[in-house]
């Protein structure tokens, strides 16, 4: 029976979202004000936190398995819980309910807002689903589904540029999922365990004939790729720009958690629980994509820059720190999946606190441009001294989280050098390169957060907001107070998480 709970986490979401759009759809708006709807969304987010919380103390790392249904042979969809995805569930857990209090506020006065929580409520679901995922086809399904219940979403708001931004998301991401799938048929075909189940170390032959063995490095490339899409890897990027069509808390956690997150979570489980590093690591396949992520963080941190439209920059900076996962799982070490969980995490708080705080100013002004930033820290003080926070943080300055972690990726780098250098690689400059790489977006992202700062608290005459802009009201600061917080915290005491990234590590890689 206990066994059960592990799918309660990932069903107990999608089916009181699928039951909110029947009752909508057979009785109108009507049947749900917007406070019953709110306390009934919320109930059901904390409750499954909740759940997910007490697993993640009672069943992490115990083995126990959950099959929910067959598909063929040995083709299970089932539920189980290790470290890695421990780690996951947790920050999942841990952000969506304070991204549904902050999206009540934010969508009050929308049209469709039963609909919009429907969707919201299932994507929270289907992301626990892949965090619980036991191996890689339940991984992928679920993936898939992500795909389905995020597309409405990005579509709600119906202009131009959100069905333009949705039909584009959708062909991006079916395209990842072809080359996925790819990866998935030689898993299944050349595994030592005859099926997808996830173990650390991998479960693929390290010492299969060269000619085999260059086929499956080939195909993991193609794999990585592919779940590279929804983390936004250059040049499969495009789509998330244009997603910043969509409503602020949809948005938010787009790039801070259910989207982008999960291809990169997808991709580690990939690299270091299904091909494993004996196999990749020192090959050609490891330096593509070292290489791919390396170029994705200049690209990423190079338009931020450029860009002028608030939300747009933010989106890519989020291509930017995603690919900081992606290149700390590039080095195919303890080191570098340590390294790639802590800026996981860590980026999750700076970037959902970036967003919230663009939400906040649209939300209360209408100002979508850096430019007409002028004077707003005046008046709406707490707002941007929680962006103040996460900028400093997002610009790797210690001692704040993000300092952390990209001290963590530049140590893994050096790490994988020296390794490669040793074992007599060609490539062992590359990780070098990378760490310059990190120099490099640490500058871009200092100018591109700080200048919207300098525009806030340094405004030039006689360009201060009106009056009548304040801060939003408790539901929106409270979860921005709280992620400034947690980033504080991080930065000042990383070390309990630190020891269970490392226990993580260790075990995978």
């Amino acid at each position: 029976m206990s066994r059960m709970l592990l799918a309660v986490p990932a069903l107990l979401p999608i089916l009181g979202g699928v039951v909110l759009l029947i009752m909508n759809h057979f009785k109108g708006n009507a049947v749900f004000r917007y406070r019953r709807l709110a306390l009934l969304v919320e109930g059901i987010t904390l409750v499954n936190s909740l759940v997910i919380g007490w697993l993640i103390v009672h069943k992490a790392g115990t083995g126990e398995q959950m099959v929910l249904f067959k598909l063929y042979g040995d083709l299970r969809v089932m539920f189980s819980l290790d470290g890695l995805g421990s780690v996951f569930a947790g920050l999942i857990a841990f952000l969506w309910p304070l991204a549904v209090l902050y999206s009540f506020e934010y969508m009050r006065n929308e049209e469709r807002q039963t609909v919009f929580f429907s969707y919201y409520l299932m994507t929270y679901g289907v992301t626990v689903g892949i965090a619980f995922a036991g191996n890689l086809v339940t991984l992928y399904l679920f993936y898939e589904l992500l795909t389905l219940v995020t597309f409405p979403l990005v579509l709600h708001p119906m202009t131009k540029a959100a069905v333009r931004a949705s039909r584009k998301y959708l062909y991006y991401a079916i395209g990842g999922a072809a080359f996925a799938f790819i990866g998935i048929i030689f898993v299944l075909n050349f595994s030592t365990t005859g099926n997808t189940q996830f173990i650390p170390g991998g479960i693929m032959d390290a010492g299969a004939d060269p000619a085999q063995r260059r086929t499956l490095l080939f195909v993991y490339v193609l794999a990585f790729f592919g779940f590279g899409v929804k983390a936004a890897l250059f040049p499969c990027h495009g789509w998330l720009p244009d997603a910043t069509a969509a409503p602020t808390p949809v948005t938010a956690l787009l790039h801070a958690v259910a989207v982008v997150k999960s291809g990169a979570f997808a991709v580690m489980r990939l690299t270091y629980y299904s091909f494993g590093t004996a196999l990749l690591r020192g090959s050609f396949a490891q330096y593509i994509v070292m290489g791919a992520a390396m170029a994705t963080v200049v690209y990423g941190s190079t338009m931020a820059v450029r860009e002028v439209h608030w939300k747009r920059r933010l989106a890519y900076s989020t291509i930017s720190n995603l690919s900081y996962i992606l290149l700390g799982t590039a080095m195919m070490s303890p080191l570098g999946l340590i390294a790639a969980l802590s800026h996981m995490v860590f980026h999750a708080f700076m970037k959902i606190c970036s967003f919230f705080c663009a939400g906040a100013v649209m939300h209360q002004s209408g100002k979508t441009y850096v430019h007409e930033l002028d004077g707003m820290a005046f008046k709406m003080p707490v707002t941007f001294a929680c962006l103040t926070i996460a900028s400093i943080s997002l610009a790797g300055i210690p001692p704040f989280a993000g300092f952390i972690s990209k001290w963590n990726i530049a140590q893994s780098a050096f790490d994988c050098g020296q390794f490669l250098n040793q074992a007599g690689k060609g490539g062992y400059w590359l990780p070098y390169a990378g760490a310059c790489v990190l120099l490099y977006s640490a500058l871009m992202t200092a100018v591109y957060m700080f200048t919207v700062l300098v525009r806030a608290y340094v405004p030039k005459q006689g360009t201060i907001t009106g009056a009548e802009v304040t801060d939003p009201n408790w539901m929106m600061l409270v979860p921005l107070v709280i992620f400034a917080g947690v980033i504080i915290c991080f930065g000042f005491h990383p070390v309990p998480l630190m020891k269970v990234l490392r226990a993580i590590g260790g075990k995978a890689g």
